[in-house]
């Protein structure tokens, strides 16, 4: 029995040290500078001077502050297009590419490359693509004998613009997730449903979505989460602009931070988001994650 303890006394401590750099990493990285935003987010500080302490100042003065309020909208907007159109997108090519097609691999990795490639260079290269003036797709259009748009100059077409740049972007993240998805499923009731004269589309709705409803599931939430933090393609492609037609939430807290030097709003603007983030994700997960059938992976 002593044996028998010394050897789990070795092993404890060896488990936790292999521990201890991620735990290290972890609250210097994470649980300390959140635990600091939170308390910014009660001062006034400038990065320049000493913070001072105001309360609930900051709160109250974003609330009644018509940008903010703006850029809470705009998020909202993109989050609504964004997120049903992408999953939507990328669960129908993932069936697609579940089948056997030729140069099924290569069109894989196409759709992987943008989701791999930094958001800057993405931004960047689309920037020049909808330049009203000599840019790609505007001499497209001029080719086929429509006007130019001014894809990222007028309020109207730059925030759906810079959403299709997005959606683009990461279609391939969640390609990935829904084909790990389909590939759980056997083999055998795909070949059931067939032999019993079971059309395409009743398979879809009968089989294949409700045996992938919990990755249906994740994929929601990662991306509602992820989109809610947009930031690089607003900032790297429009600025904000025109005017404030793609001032997303976290490009305002940015701008707060950095440009105004307002650092206890933007603190408080950090935690606000993440309660809203929080909140969503406990409303999906209390409407649709009830509805999710665990049972069937």
């Amino acid at each position: 029995m002593a044996r028998m303890s010394q050897k789990r006394k070795r092993e404890a401590i060896a488990g936790y040290l292999f521990i201890t750099p991620n735990l290290f990493g972890f609250l210097v990285f994470q649980l300390i500078p959140i635990a600091v935003a939170i308390v910014l987010g009660f001062t006034e500080w400038d990065l320049i001077n000493e913070p001072i302490w105001v309360g609930f100042s900051n709160y109250r003065n974003l609330l009644k502050d018509p940008v903010f309020q703006l850029s809470v909208r705009k998020t909202l907007y993109f989050v609504l297009v964004n997120v049903p159109v992408q999953s939507a997108l990328a669960l129908l090519i993932a069936i697609l590419l579940n089948r056997s097609i030729r140069f099924k691999n290569l069109i894989r990795t196409l759709f992987i490359v943008p989701w791999v490639s930094m958001a800057v260079a993405v931004g960047l290269t689309w920037t020049w693509i909808y330049n009203s003036q000599f840019g790609l797709l505007n001499e497209i259009l001029v080719k086929v004998g429509l006007d130019k748009i001014p894809w990222l100059a007028h309020p109207d077409w730059a925030m759906i613009s810079v959403i299709v740049v997005n959606i683009w972007q990461f279609l391939g993240f969640h390609i990935i997730i829904f084909l790990a998805g389909l590939q759980m499923i056997p083999r055998e009731v795909e070949e059931a449903a067939i032999v019993d004269g079971a059309s395409t589309l009743t398979r879809c709705f009968r089989i294949t979505l409700p045996l992938i409803s919990p990755v249906l599931f994740y994929d929601l939430i990662v991306n509602v989460i992820g989109t809610f933090q947009i930031f690089d393609l607003p900032y790297a492609m429009t600025g904000g602009g025109p005017g404030q037609a793609t001032r997303v939430y976290n490009l305002y807290l940015y701008q707060k931070g950095f440009q105004f030097l307002r650092m206890g709003e933007a603190s408080a603007m950090a935690v606000m988001l993440f309660i809203i983030i929080g909140i969503t994700t406990a409303f999906f997960f209390r409407v649709v994650g009830r509805r999710v059938n665990y049972d069937l992976t």
